[in-house]
């Protein structure tokens, strides 16, 4: 039998500002290549005793786990290089659970400003994002920042399963070609939603330190940075499964403001804490479904 992953208003920046947005360009000199394939090999053994002292758990629990994150990750690997019959694809994008469904609906039709919806790579992050946004009106303008290019056959399975409402490659930007001044352009402009995701490895862009697994840990400060600036609110999304179905989660939308007397580098800290806290207590039920689980030890060392 042949296996299927589918059965299963605005800130004047001053100088300082502008260099600071200028931070977060990424470094195009990362193999994204390179970063993908470490995914679905074993850590060194430093690293696994490092995830397990992150955990408190033995080795063998933890490798254990990393096992099933790799399995995890060739699952929506294949979702995202594998055409799928069209009716396979379908049925599952329609079994996404999403209790929240009308609270969202009702947020979009009073709410029609740029958003940031920040999110992480876990779950199903690439079909719950698109189920999300295919509840958008088809007169805004959606896009994804993505580490890597999607392929056709990613855009084809989307398409199946979402037909008119699916996003398309014209959405996608790419982390290693598109700077902050691009994005904010974007979100001045009005009308558009943009997905960026929190937990992007460190070393690829501005990041900062916030408390994670009772630790300090280094995590994206770009999607509060590029709010504040811009005036625009942030939606928190997490994406995860249990059992055969898919779910997606939101947290309260984040208004683009700053507390008397804080600095935008001490709201955005704020911000980027309660997005990772968000993620943290999804993380903890089900570790094995972050894509970058094997790379946690990266998260505690300063990039």
């Amino acid at each position: 039998m042949t296996y299927s992953a589918f059965q299963h208003k605005h800130l004047v920046l001053c100088e300082s500002l502008d260099l600071f947005l200028e931070k977060l360009r990424p470094n195009a000199a990362q193999s994204f290549q390179t970063l993908t394939q470490s995914l679905f090999e074993r850590p060194t053994l430093e690293d696994e005793n490092q995830i397990a002292f992150a955990f408190r758990q033995s080795s063998n629990a933890v490798n254990s786990v990393l096992a099933k994150n790799r399995l995890h990750n060739c699952r929506l690997e294949q979702r995202r290089n594998k055409v799928e019959r069209g009716s396979v694809v379908q049925r599952y994008c329609q079994g996404f659970e999403f209790p929240q469904r009308e609270d969202y609906l009702d947020l979009i039709k009073k709410d029609e400003r740029s958003r940031i919806v920040a999110s992480f790579h876990c779950g199903d992050f690439l079909f719950g994002s698109a189920s999300l946004f295919s509840l958008d009106s088809n007169k805004r303008r959606k896009y994804v920042l993505s580490l890597n290019r999607s392929s056709h056959a990613c855009y084809a399975n989307l398409a199946a399963g979402f037909g008119h409402k699916a996003v398309g490659p014209d959405c996608e930007l790419l982390l290693c070609e598109t700077d902050s001044s691009k994005l904010s352009q974007i979100l001045r402009s009005g009308n558009a939603s943009i997905l960026l995701f929190c937990d992007v490895p460190p070393g690829l862009n501005e990041a900062i330190a916030v408390k994670f697994l009772n630790r300090y840990a280094w995590f994206s400060i770009g999607p509060a940075i590029l709010a504040l600036a811009n005036r625009v609110p942030l939606l928190p999304l997490i994406n995860y499964s249990a059992g055969n179905s898919s779910y997606l989660r939101l947290g309260n939308q984040i208004e683009p403001d700053l507390l008397p007397s804080e600095t935008l580098r001490e709201g955005a800290k704020r911000i980027t804490q309660s997005l990772v806290s968000l993620f943290e207590s999804a993380f903890i039920e089900s570790p094995e479904q972050w894509r970058f689980l094997s790379l946690l030890p990266r998260y505690f060392s300063k990039p």
